[in-house]
C-alpha cells in the first residue's frame, strides 16, 4: 500500500510538469539493502554500494540504543553530493509543500522516536522529501542533529540515492556518465568512509558500553546475578534522606565493586558533581559488565543511587557544618539505599532541580517523575521507565500497564474539560481583541501611518497567535501553550500603558530623547540612549563622575550604548554601556554614520537615519518612554487602553466564573495541581493565576496597584504601605491589594499586620496560595512550627509546585 501510494505521488509529480518529473525516479524498485533505487553493476559503482551496505547494516544492529547526545546537523554540497540530484529534490519538496501533501510515515512517535528510515521504505529519499527540518538549497543540504540509528539511517539512504547513477540518469537531459567527475566520486566515496569510521568510534566508545550496563541492570532487576529485592527504589521515584533530611529524585542506581579485590570500580574514580550530558556518565553507566561474578548482591552497602536534590533543601543544609558526603552546595549526590526512604507524601513529591529536564520528560500526577528515553533505556526494569528503544525485555513489573494507568491519570475527565475550554477560552479572548485592532490597522495602513500601524500589527499577531492554537492536539499541551500567549500578552499591554503614564509624569525634566547621540562632558565619549530614568536606580552620591553635580540621587539618568574606539580612548576598554547622570551630557556633533558599538542593536528595535544622524526607536518604544508617534497617536493610545478594558473585562469574567464562553479559576487551578508537568508549566499557570488575582473593575486602583509593586521592588516600603492602605480603604474585596499589603508589612517586619492582612485575602479568595505561604513563613520565624506546618500544607495542596 505504501509503495502504491507513492506511485500515485510520482503520477501527480508526473501530470504537474510531464517535462520536469518523470514516474521511474519516484517510483524505484526497492533492494534488500533499504530501498535503493536503480544500481548499476558495474565495478566502478562496487565500492560506494559495499560501504551503503555497510552503513546499512550498522544503522540496524544500533537501531534499538538512543544517542546520548544528539549528533550534530549534517551539511553536504556539492560535490558531496549531486548538484543535479540536490536540484531534483529541492523541486520535489516545493511541490509537496505547494500541495500541501504530507506523509503519514514521516515525523515521531509520542515518545519522540523516528520513525524515518523504519518499517517499509517508500522512497529512498523519504526522510529528506518529507522532514521539515531538512534544509534543502541549491548548493547545498543540511540535515538535522541525529538522535538514533533510524534517523542516521535514514540520512544515508537519502544521501545515497542523491548520488545514485540510477536517480541521475532519471533526470531529463542529463547524462550520467559525464554528469559525475572523478573528484566528484572520490568525495562521495571519502564521506561514506569517514561516516562508516566515526559509526564505529561512536559504537566502541559508547553504544556497547551502554548496551552491557543495561543487559547488567535487567539481570539484577530479574534476580540473575544479584537475588530479587535488593534494589528497592527506581529511577524517577522521589526518595529523601534519613539523617539530612534534603529530598530528591533517583537518576540511576548502581552496584559497586567490592574493594577488596585490589581492583577500583569507576564508582571511586568520577566525580559525582553534576555530570555532562555528553559524556556516558547521564546513564550512571559505572556499573560492572555483563557476566560479572563478583558476589556483590548480598550487601547492601554496594548498591548506591544517584539523587537530585531539591534545591531549596539543599540550601537549607548549607546552614549545617559539612561533612564528608554532604550535599552542601550540589544539586546531585551519591548514596547508599539504607540513607534513603521513600517519600510518600504528595505535598513534597515534587522535586526543584535544574537538571530535571536532562532526565525525565515530565512529573507524573500520581508521585514520580517519568524518565526520558535515554534514561528509560538505561535502567528499563525501573518500574516508572518506558521506552521503545530495546523492545522485548520480559519483567514482572508490567510497565504497559503503569504507563496506561499514568495515561488514564492524566487523561482524567476533569482534566480534559479543563485543557479545552482554557484552549477555546483563549481563541474568544484573541477573536475579541483582534475587533479594535483590526479597525484601527485598516485606518493606519490606508493613510501610511507606518509608526503606528508597526505596533498595532505587533498586538495583532500576537492576539492572532492565540486563536491559532489546535484543539485538536495534545490538549495538555495546548491548553498551556495558549495561557503563556495569553498572559504574555496581557503583561504587554499593561506595560506599555503603566509605563507611559509614569513616563510622560516626568517628561517634563527630560531633555534627551531615544536614539540621540550624546557626548559625555568629562570622559569625552559617544554614545547612543537607549532608555531612561527619572532618578537613578541605585545610589550613586559617591561616583566619582559625579563630585560637581548638586543632590545627583534626585536627577535623570540615561543607559548609554557607548562607541567601541571613544571607551577605548576614555577607559582603556570597550564597554556595553553607561549610566549617566543628565547634567553630564550634551548632544553630539552630526554624525554621518552609524557608532561603532560592541554590542549588536535589534533591528527591529533601532534603525539608522542618516540624514539626522541619529537611531529612531521602535513603534513600542517610543509608545513607552512617550514620545511623539505622529498623527495618529491619540487614536493608538485609545485602541491600546481599548485592548486593556477587554483584557481587564475577560480576566474578571474568569474570576467570576460567570461566562462559559471563556474559563474559570476551577480550570486554572486543575492545570496547576494536575495538567503542569514540570516547573515550567507550573509557572505559567501561576503566574497567569496572580494577574486575574491582580485585575480591578476601577482602573485607578489596578494603576495604584503597580505603583505600589514599584515601589516595594525599590526598597520603597512606606510609599508602597501608604498606597496600598489607600487601595484596601477604597475598595475592601480587592484581594490582591490586601496580599501585597501583608508581603509589606512583612518586609516591614510587623509580622502581625502581616498576618491579619493575608487573612483578609484569604476571606475574599481561600485558595490564595501567596497568602498561605506567606502565613507560613511568618509562623516559622516565630517558631510555630505546628501552624508553619498547617499553612504550607493548605498551600500546596491548592500550589504543589
Amino acid at each position: 500500500m505504501t509503495m502504491l501510494r507513492h506511485r500515485s505521488l510520482a503520477l501527480c509529480f508526473q501530470r504537474a510538469s510531464p517535462s520536469r518529473f518523470q514516474l521511474s525516479a519516484f517510483s524505484s524498485q526497492s533492494n534488500s539493502d533499504g530501498g535503493m533505487g536503480v544500481v548499476t553493476n558495474d565495478i566502478e559503482n562496487r565500492v560506494p554500494k559495499t560501504l551503503y551496505r555497510q552503513l546499512l547494516s550498522w544503522c540496524r544492529r544500533y537501531d534499538d540504543i538512543p544517542f546520548n547526545n544528539p549528533l550534530p546537523p549534517v551539511t553536504l554540497s556539492p560535490p558531496q553530493v549531486n548538484p543535479m540530484a540536490l536540484k531534483r529534490l529541492k523541486e520535489m519538496r516545493s511541490f509537496l509543500v505547494s500541495n500541501k501533501i504530507s506523509d503519514s510515515l514521516s515525523g515521531e512517535d509520542s515518545d519522540g522516536i523516528s520513525r524515518f528510515g523504519n518499517g517499509v521504505h517508500p522512497h529512498p529519499a523519504h526522510y529528506a522529501m518529507y522532514k521539515e527540518d531538512v534544509d534543502v538549497k541549491e548548493n547545498r543540504i543540511t540535515f538535522p542533529e541525529i538522535r538514533d540509528a533510524n534517523e542516521l539511517r535514514a540520512i544515508i539512504q537519502s544521501v545515497y540515492w542523491l548520488n545514485n547513477r540510477g536517480t541521475i540518469a532519471n533526470i531529463e537531459g542529463v547524462n550520467a556518465s559525464e554528469e559525475q567527475s572523478d573528484g566528484g566520486k572520490k568525495d562521495q566515496i571519502s564521506i561514506a568512509f569517514d561516516a562508516m569510521k566515526s559509526c564505529n568510534e561512536l559504537s566502541s566508545g559508547e553504544l556497547d558500553s551502554r548496551r552491557s550496563k543495561r543487559e547488567f541492570r535487567i539481570q539484577v532487576r530479574q534476580g540473575d546475578e544479584f537475588p530479587d529485592g535488593n534494589v528497592k527504589y527506581h529511577v524517577g521515584q522521589v526518595v529523601k534522606h534519613k539523617s539530612k533530611l534534603w529530598r530528591g529524585v533517583i537518576v540511576g542506581w548502581d552496584i559497586e565493586k567490592d574493594k577488596s579485590d585490589g581492583r577500583l570500580s569507576s564508582l571511586t574514580t568520577k566525580q559525582y558533581s553534576i555530570p555532562p550530558l555528553e559524556s556516558d556518565e547521564k546513564d550512571n553507566d559505572s556499573s560492572p559488565t555483563t557476566g560479572s561474578n563478583d558476589n556483590v548482591g548480598q550487601d547492601a552497602s554496594l548498591l548506591k543511587y544517584t539523587v537530585l536534590v531539591d534545591l531549596n533543601d539543599a540550601q537549607s543544609n548549607n546552614r549545617h557544618e559539612s561533612d564528608e558526603g554532604t550535599i552542601l552546595g550540589k544539586s546531585i549526590t551519591l548514596e547508599s539505599q539504607g540513607d534513603l526512604s521513600p517519600v510518600d507524601d504528595p505535598c513534597l513529591q515534587r522535586i526543584h532541580n535544574g537538571l530535571i529536564k536532562q532526565y525525565f520528560t515530565k512529573f507524573d500526577s500520581r508521585g514520580h517523575f517519568v524518565p526520558n528515553n535515554i534514561l528509560a533505556y538505561a535502567f528499563p526494569l525501573d518500574r516508572f521507565s518506558h521506552c521503545k528503544y530495546g523492545a522485548g525485555v520480559d519483567s514482572d513489573v508490567n510497565i504497559e500497564k503503569e504507563m496506561n494507568s499514568i495515561a488514564e491519570s492524566k487523561s482524567s475527565a476533569e482534566l480534559e474539560k479543563s485543557c479545552l475550554a482554557i484552549t477555546k477560552g483563549v481563541q474568544e479572548i484573541g477573536r475579541r481583541l483582534l475587533v479594535p485592532l483590526s479597525e484601527s490597522n485598516g485606518q493606519q495602513q490606508r493613510e501610511n501611518d507606518d509608526e503606528a500601524s508597526l505596533l498595532i500589527s505587533s498586538l495583532a499577531s500576537s492576539a492572532q497567535a492565540m486563536m491559532m492554537e489546535n484543539v485538536s492536539s495534545q490538549k495538555n499541551d495546548s491548553a498551556i501553550s495558549s495561557l503563556a500567549k495569553l498572559y504574555h500578552s496581557h503583561v504587554k499591554i499593561n506595560a506599555l500603558l503603566w509605563t507611559r503614564n509614569a513616563n510622560r509624569q516626568q517628561k517634563q525634566h527630560i531633555n534627551f530623547s531615544l536614539g540621540q547621540i550624546v557626548k559625555h562632558k568629562i570622559y569625552g565619549f559617544r554614545g547612543i540612549i537607549g532608555a531612561w530614568d527619572s532618578k537613578p536606580r541605585m545610589d550613586v552620591s559617591n561616583w566619582d563622575g559625579l563630585k560637581d553635580v548638586k543632590n545627583p540621587n534626585s536627577k535623570p539618568f540615561y543607559h548609554i550604548y557607548p562607541d567601541v574606539n571613544d571607551s577605548i580612548e576614555a577607559f582603556g576598554g570597550p564597554r556595553h554601556f553607561r549610566y549617566v547622570c543628565q547634567d553630564n551630557l550634551e548632544l553630539s556633533p552630526h554624525n554621518e554614520k552609524p557608532l561603532e558599538l560592541i554590542i549588536d542593536l535589534d533591528p527591529e528595535e533601532w534603525k539608522w537615519d542618516g540624514e539626522r544622524g541619529r537611531y529612531i526607536p521602535s513603534a513600542e518604544m517610543k509608545f513607552m518612554y512617550a514620545e511623539d508617534l505622529g498623527e495618529h497617536e491619540t487614536t493608538l493610545i485609545a485602541t491600546v487602553r481599548n485592548l486593556k478594558k477587554i483584557l481587564t473585562d475577560c480576566l474578571l469574567e474568569i474570576r467570576g466564573g460567570d461566562n462559559n464562553d471563556l474559563f474559570s479559576m476551577d480550570d486554572l487551578f486543575c492545570q496547576l495541581q494536575l495538567g503542569a508537568e514540570n516547573l515550567e508549566d507550573a509557572t505559567v499557570v501561576q503566574d497567569f493565576i496572580k494577574e486575574v488575582w491582580k485585575e480591578s473593575s476601577n482602573y485607578d486602583s489596578r494603576d495604584q496597584l503597580d505603583d505600589s509593586i514599584a515601589d516595594l521592588l525599590a526598597g520603597k516600603h512606606e510609599s508602597a504601605l501608604d498606597t496600598l492602605s489607600d487601595i484596601v480603604a477604597f475598595d475592601p474585596l480587592y484581594g490582591e491589594a490586601w496580599n501585597k499589603k501583608a508581603t509589606v508589612h512583612y518586609m516591614m517586619g510587623e509580622v502581625d499586620d502581616s498576618i491579619r492582612a493575608a487573612e483578609e485575602a484569604l476571606k475574599i479568595d481561600n485558595r490564595n496560595f501567596q497568602a498561605l505561604a506567606g502565613i507560613g513563613l511568618i509562623e516559622m520565624d516565630l517558631s510555630q512550627y505546628g501552624k508553619a506546618e498547617s499553612a504550607f500544607r493548605k498551600c500546596l495542596a491548592i500550589n504543589p509546585w
